[in-house]
């Protein structure tokens, strides 16, 4: 007994100084909604009066150094749709997540406008407003090359990819970057001077690792396949420029993904629009217009989104994508019918996601963060099973070993255990994980009533039957497993330089290969100034 005590007092004070650590050296932030009080995904963070900054994480998560609290800087949060809100990070604690409020900043429209490429007859147009919702999108695409940079600039960043599957990460390869690019006057994937320089890049291995969940990455067929797993139709395996094709804004005049396809051509065309509100962002007011894909893109596949577009100049600030496999029976409804209650998307699979965030830096607008995640399905070579079962005679109890980490969800009900001995069904009275693989159980009869010299039982004299007992990833125990879950990668901008061209002196990412392969460049600058927004252990933190 003393000797398990003495354990836990160590375990604890381990527990203790691993914590201590941690929080000595970061400060955790998390944004929200003062209404809601949800978490606002993907804040701007600023740092004083410096165009520095990170993007928070899609729970609103941020960490910064606790050099920042003992220095009393400011940081300044901005989000689409919230005022700007002002922080002194002295006025922070260390040992909690620090919650900042944000407060909503939008319009009401007196009338909305609700437009579709299929309507004839009188242009609908609002009481303020002479445009018509396919007109101020128009205009945004036209204004594109005034907007945006046509001259060589890059971007420092936080880059990161993962999968996600139960709502744990996994593979987490997270680094530093820097991309250079000519111009939106030039092919951001092909042109010679558009490239790549790593400063930073591992893998994180405090978060789960599987080797299955790498075959996650896109095939080569542009389509989505008839499996329903999302495809990819150019033949790279670099994560960065997955990413970057999946930008339309950047690549307004190429193709890019279902249904929006050639951004300048085919988006119009392919959907309904509405616009809903004007939302704000740093006191520029924009229009939010949601959209829904028409029958005229002739495809299966159902996308719904938003585009967030300046009311000033029509920069587009914003676009959020997304699509679902709706089946082969949906029945399609209309823009408004779909806004007013979304019951056309209910239980439907997410096929993949996008959202793209522009912001403001003088008189043109620069990649803040990108996000992109696809569905995947994987057929599960190694299915979950018992691997080895043990009686310790000396404590009695018995001990499963299993080929994977279990679901401690799983093991709660006792019911999912039956365990015999001489074919005659024991009484179980606990079962403890006690390994991520492996399960202590304590039965109250071990020998079935029967009296038997307990070092003289083999262990073949016991068998087990298992129900409903799953792993990690969901896998049921003896049953074959289709797994689902999502390929995250996502940039994060932290500082952008405006007039640079590529450098000579640099090492650039084969554009065909893994970043894992790529080699690392030995930073000319202080890479402090720079660090990884890691996110918690899992997603519904």
């Amino acid at each position: 007994m003393r000797l398990k005590l003495l354990l836990l007092v160590t375990l604890l004070f381990g527990l203790f100084l691993e914590s201590s650590a941690q929080d000595t050296s970061e400060l955790f932030i998390r944004v929200v909604d003062e209404k809601s009080k949800q978490p606002i995904s993907y804040a701007t963070v600023r740092f004083g009066d410096t165009r520095q900054g990170i993007i928070a994480n899609e729970k609103g998560d941020f960490r910064l150094p606790l050099t920042f609290k003992l220095q009393n800087r400011t940081v300044i949060i901005s989000s689409i749709g919230f005022q700007t809100h002002t922080v002194s990070v002295g006025d922070l604690n260390e040992n909690i997540i620090n919650t900042i409020y944000l407060k909503t900043k939008i319009e009401e429209l007196d009338a909305v406008l609700i437009s579709g490429t299929r309507r004839k007859g009188k242009r609908n147009e609002s009481k303020t407003e002479r445009l018509s919702v396919e007109e101020i999108i128009r205009n945004a695409i036209r204004e594109i090359p005034t907007n945006y940079p046509y001259q060589p600039h890059s971007a420092i960043a936080y880059y990161r990819d993962y999968q996600v599957v139960n709502d744990n990460y996994y593979n987490l390869n997270e680094g530093i970057v820097e991309i250079f690019d000519s111009g939106f006057n030039t092919n951001k994937l092909v042109y010679k001077d558009n490239h790549t320089a790593l400063y930073s890049y591992d893998l994180n291995t405090e978060f789960y690792q599987d080797t299955l969940l790498l075959y996650s990455a896109y095939g080569k067929s542009k389509k989505l396949a008839g499996d329903n797993s999302a495809k990819l139709g150019i033949e790279t395996l670099n994560e960065l420029e997955i990413l970057n094709i999946h930008n339309p804004i950047r690549n307004f005049d190429k193709n890019t993904f279902s249904s929006v396809y050639v951004f300048k051509d085919d988006f119009i065309k392919n959907h309904d629009f509405k616009i809903s509100r004007i939302t704000y962002v740093e006191n520029e007011p924009l229009y939010v217009i949601e959209f829904i894909t028409n029958e005229e893109a002739k495809i299966r596949y159902f996308g719904v989104g938003k585009i967030y577009i300046s009311k000033l100049n029509y920069g587009i600030h914003k676009l959020e994508y997304r699509v679902f496999d709706v089946g082969r029976d949906f029945q399609r409804v209309n823009l408004t019918t779909h806004l007013k209650n979304e019951v056309s998307l209910k239980g439907k699979e997410t096929l993949f996601e996008v959202t793209i965030e522009y912001k403001s830096i003088g008189s043109k607008m620069y990649l803040n963060y990108m996000t992109f995640n696809n569905r995947f399905l994987l057929k599960e070579p190694n299915p979950f099973k018992l691997e080895e079962m043990s009686f310790n005679s000396n404590d009695k109890r018995f001990y499963l070993t299993f080929n994977k980490p279990l679901d401690e969800s799983s093991i709660k009900r006792k019911r999912n255990f039956k365990l015999y001995y001489k074919k005659k069904k024991l009484v179980i009275k606990d079962v403890e994980l006690i390994e991520e693989n492996k399960l202590r159980v304590d039965v109250v009869s071990w020998s079935a009533g029967e009296k038997v010299n307990i070092r003289n039982v083999s262990g073949d004299q016991f068998s087990c039957k298992l129900s409903r007992v799953k792993d990690i990833l969901g896998g049921t125990i003896n049953k074959p497993f289709r797994l689902t879950g999502y390929q995250f990668r996502e940039f994060f901008t932290q500082e952008i330089f405006e007039d640079k061209t590529i450098e000579s002196n640099l090492i650039y990412v084969d554009k065909t290969l893994p970043l894992s392969v790529s080699k690392l460049n030995e930073p000319s600058f202080d890479i402090t100034k720079y660090w990884m927004n890691s996110p918690l252990k899992t997603t519904n933190n």
